[in-house]
């Protein structure tokens, strides 16, 4: 059916742009090396950057009301800024070399209002929060390691401090990746993402967070496009969350989608019922869920509207998604005004969700407005062009108008491996 567990996000606009000019330092010790040493000299110009941001982006937020928390705030002003850098520098200070670095940060508000819907997502906060506590965390490691070293003696002894030293700045660049992936899926750049994730996992093979965020950034485009080699690539990335995060949300959370991939709808519900009891607050469980009583083999039509009406009122980043199975759920109870309500509501929130077109031409279709059905149905084809359910719903509206252009339709979607295409077309082909 038309109902899809997808995952895209809005982008709107607005006009200032805030910029910031900061600068950074880092004093590079025995064992590190100085790409990482500039490296930590940027995060250290960006972090006071942000804390000018974060005022920017809490008055900005008070005049459009979108009534954020501090956290909330933090977030918004990391995932608004774009950096630039100035001018670097590398000095001798004793023994060592100290990293400058000086930076254009530009708070962009284009982006403020799509993300401050995400950031109520509560895993972006807790992501966030993350990774400020790895690197802070990192930071004090490294600087044990380079007093530890300094007291070495002996080369076997140095070799070893210098190899945890190595460690501790694959841990550092992993968290760099992680973060700039963090970013980029949250603002509608899933192939980026997908990217930094790998590489993040590349430097630290136990990351759970990158192995868990990936895996949603698969998910989504598996549903989105078919393609059940993104399927299989996000059930094995949730297949090591499960490993490395036994016992929490997220390992439930994973858990469930692999019995969903597997068709185990019943063990799949079970795993989410762990999630949520978990954590009630986290929507996206909420959205897995509903999309299983969405499907046939365990349909609850009710539960699903359920499902996802607590999600839509969440307000996190998921709420398109959840609008557009809500108005799948709809169409098949054949309440055609509220599902075009609700695909309405997802293209407002996501004008390339081509599920949300289709769904809408359907409904549309079914209330005899043939003519705005086929302009949605155009519009679902141009946004993804190898849905095939889309040719056949189209045939279908220009059969009943008896237009000659269904039979193509039919024979588009039979050649994309669709049964039902495949037995219009014959019906159709029977009657001319």
């Amino acid at each position: 059916m038309i109902a899809a567990l997808f995952l895209y996000y809005p982008s709107l606009g607005f006009t200032a742009v805030q910029e910031i000019v900061s600068e950074g330092t880092y004093n590079m010790g025995d064992g590190e090396t100085p790409s990482v040493a500039e490296s930590r000299a940027l995060l250290n110009a960006k972090r006071l950057a942000l804390e000018q941001a974060g005022t920017y982006v809490e008055s900005y937020s008070k005049v459009k009301n979108f009534q954020l928390t501090e956290d909330e705030v933090k977030v918004l002003a990391s995932g608004t800024i774009e950096v630039t850098i100035l001018d670097k520098k590398r000095t001798i200070v004793g023994d060592g070399f100290r990293f400058w670095v000086k930076i254009m940060a530009r708070v962009n508000p284009d982006k403020m209002e799509e993300m401050a819907r995400q950031v109520k997502e509560k895993s972006i906060i807790e992501d966030y929060k993350m990774i400020q506590r790895e690197y802070e965390k990192n930071q004090k490691e490294m600087e044990e390691l380079k007093k530890e070293l300094a007291l070495a003696k002996g080369e076997t002894a140095k070799k070893d401090v210098e190899t945890r030293i190595a460690g501790e700045e694959q841990r550092f660049q992993a968290n760099e990746w992680f973060e700039k992936g963090l970013r980029h899926t949250a603002g509608n750049d899933e192939d980026r993402g997908i990217k930094e994730y790998t590489n993040a996992i590349a430097l630290n093979p136990d990351y759970a967070e990158a192995y868990n965020n990936r895996g949603i950034a698969y998910f989504n485009q598996g549903l989105d496009t078919g393609d059940q080699g993104q399927f299989e690539k996000a059930v094995k990335d949730f297949r090591k969350v499960v490993v490395l995060k036994p016992g929490s949300y997220s390992a439930y959370f994973a858990q469930g989608v692999i019995y969903l991939y597997e068709e185990k709808h019943d063990k799949a519900i079970e795993e989410l019922n762990k999630a949520i009891a978990m954590d009630p607050d986290e929507d996206l469980a909420y959205v897995g869920r509903g999309y299983i009583y969405n499907q046939d083999k365990s349909k609850d039509l009710a539960k699903a509207v359920a499902d996802l009406s607590k999600a839509i009122a969440r307000g996190g980043r998921w709420s398109a998604i959840a609008y557009t199975n809500r108005g799948a759920a709809f169409l098949q109870e054949k309440q055609y005004d509220k599902a075009i309500d609700d695909f309405n509501k997802t293209i407002e929130l996501s004008p390339g969700n081509a599920n949300a077109y289709l769904g809408r031409g359907f409904a549309l279709a079914n209330k005899k407005q043939f003519s705005r059905a086929i302009e949605d149905l155009n519009r679902a084809i141009d946004l993804n062009p190898k849905k095939a359910d889309a040719y056949t719903i189209r045939g279908l509206v220009y059969a009943e108008i008896n237009n000659p252009r269904a039979i193509s339709d039919f024979q588009k979607a039979c050649d994309m491996g669709s049964e039902k295409g495949c037995g219009f077309l014959q019906k159709a082909l029977q009657k001319r």
